[in-house]
C-alpha cells in the first residue's frame, strides 16, 4: 500500500485557511527597547472571506534586533491572531512578519525604534476609539456575522458596486482593501455604494487611508467627493471632503461646509455663497494637490461653533502622500460657523459630481484602506 506522505501540512490546523492580512497595529513606535503601545493583529480568512479559527501564525523579525513575546501563534474565532513586539536597540525601522503556515501567504508589520508613533498622527490625545476599521472585510463583525444597528459599520447600496479587493499597495492594513466601483453610465449626482458608522456628536477626529484610481474621470462640476458628515438637521446638513477641480484643473483636496444657517464667507481661500462653502485650506497656501492613482492618509478634525453665527468652530485637515516622512496640513480654521445639530454619521458615500446631467464613460473606482473615527 503506498505510503500518503501529509507532514507539510500538519503545520497547518485548519486546510481551509487561505489569507492572512493585518488588522491592526501597524506603523507604530516606542523608545528603544521598549514595548510598542498596540499588539500587532493579524485576520486569517478562508476563501469566501469568512474569518477562520485554529490556524498557526509564525512571526519573525527580518529586520531590527527587537523581540516578540511569541514566534507562533493560533487564531482565535474571530479570526485574530496577536503578539506583542518589543523594539530594539537601534534607531530605526524595523520589520515583522506574520506568516499563514502552511501557505505562503504573509504580511509585514513597520515599528519604528526610538520613536513614539502612532498611525493617526494628528489624533488629538486623549480621544476615544469609536471603529477603527481594516476593510479585510465588509460591513461585517470580526466573527463574520452581518454588523447593523448603532456602534457598528453598516451599508446601502446606490448605482455602483462595493467589495473586498485584494491591493498589495495598502499601506497600513494589506492586502485586503474596501473598493468603491463606478461603472459605465452611472450617472452624475449619485454614489454607487454608501459604507456609513452612526454617531452622536458636535467634535470628531476621522482618519483613513484612500485613493482613486490612476485613469480618474472627474465630473465636468468639479465635484468628486469622498466622505460624509451628516447632522441631524430635519433638511441634510454636511461636512463632506472632496477632490475638487472647480476652479483649476488639479484635483485639490477640500472640505465643503453645505449648511442650513451657517454661513462662511469670513472663511480665506474659500468659494461659494449662503450656506454653502468649498474650503481650500489656509495652511502653506492650501491648495493641496491629489493625484489619482496615488495613495494618501486623510486626517480631518472638527468641533462644531457654539451658534451658527459665533464663528469659534475649529475645521483642521491633513494629506500625507504615501512616502512622504510626514503629514501636510492643509487647513487650520478656527473661526469656522457650524449649524447647531448634532453629527448623527460619517460615511463613505462618494458622489459623482453634481448632477451635471452627464454619465460615467469608464469604470473607476475609490480604494479605502482603513478608516479611523474617534471623539474627546
Amino acid at each position: 500500500m503506498p505510503i500518503l506522505l501529509v507532514a507539510p501540512l500538519m503545520g497547518c490546523l485548519t486546510p481551509d485557511a487561505s489569507s492572512i492580512a493585518i488588522v491592526s497595529g501597524n506603523q507604530q513606535g516606542a523608545p528603544l527597547q521598549q514595548p510598542l503601545p498596540q499588539p500587532l493583529t493579524v485576520g486569517v480568512f478562508d476563501g469566501s472571506g469568512a474569518p477562520v479559527a485554529g490556524a498557526r501564525v509564525s512571526w519573525t523579525v527580518p529586520v531590527g534586533n527587537g523581540s516578540l513575546d511569541r514566534d507562533t501563534t493560533t487564531s482565535v474565532v474571530s479570526g485574530v491572531s496577536q503578539v506583542k513586539y518589543t523594539v530594539g536597540a537601534t534607531p530605526g525601522t524595523d520589520s515583522v512578519r506574520a506568516s499563514l503556515v502552511g501557505t505562503t501567504e504573509s504580511v509585514t508589520f513597520s515599528a519604528i525604534a526610538g520613536q513614539s508613533r502612532r498611525p493617526w498622527p494628528n489624533e488629538p490625545a486623549g480621544f476615544t476609539t469609536l471603529t477603527d476599521w481594516p476593510y479585510n472585510q465588509m460591513v461585517t463583525n470580526l466573527n463574520g456575522t452581518v454588523a447593523t444597528g448603532p456602534g457598528v459599520w453598516n451599508q446601502s447600496p446606490g448605482t455602483g458596486l462595493a467589495e473586498i479587493a485584494r491591493d498589495a499597495t495598502a499601506p497600513l492594513s494589506p492586502p485586503y482593501v474596501a473598493q468603491i466601483t463606478y461603472p459605465v453610465g452611472l450617472p452624475s449626482g449619485t454614489e454607487p455604494w454608501t459604507l456609513y458608522f452612526p454617531t452622536s456628536g458636535r467634535e470628531y477626529y476621522t482618519a483613513f487611508w484612500w485613493k482613486a484610481n490612476k485613469e480618474w474621470q472627474g465630473d465636468p462640476s468639479g465635484i468628486n467627493k469622498i466622505t460624509f458628515w451628516e447632522d441631524a438637521a430635519p433638511s441634510n446638513a454636511n461636512l463632506i471632503v472632496m477632490m475638487n477641480n472647480q476652479r483649476q484643473t488639479a484635483y485639490f483636496l477640500t472640505v465643503t461646509l453645505e449648511f442650513n444657517r451657517a454661513n462662511n464667507a469670513q472663511l480665506v481661500n474659500s468659494a461659494g455663497a449662503g450656506a454653502v462653502w468649498h474650503v481650500f485650506g489656509n495652511v502653506h497656501g492650501g491648495n493641496y494637490v491629489i493625484v489619482p492613482g496615488t495613495w494618501y492618509r486623510i486626517e480631518l478634525y472638527f468641533k462644531g461653533s457654539t451658534t451658527p453665527t459665533s464663528q469659534d468652530g475649529v475645521l483642521r485637515w491633513w494629506a500625507t502622500k504615501l512616502g512622504d516622512t510626514a503629514a501636510t496640513q492643509v487647513g487650520d480654521y478656527t473661526n469656522v460657523n457650524f449649524d447647531t445639530p448634532n453629527f448623527i454619521q460619517f460615511s463613505f458615500a462618494p458622489t459623482w459630481g453634481g448632477n451635471s446631467g452627464v454619465y460615467k464613460t469608464r469604470l473607476d473606482y475609490y480604494r479605502i484602506d482603513h478608516v479611523h473615527v474617534s471623539r474627546p
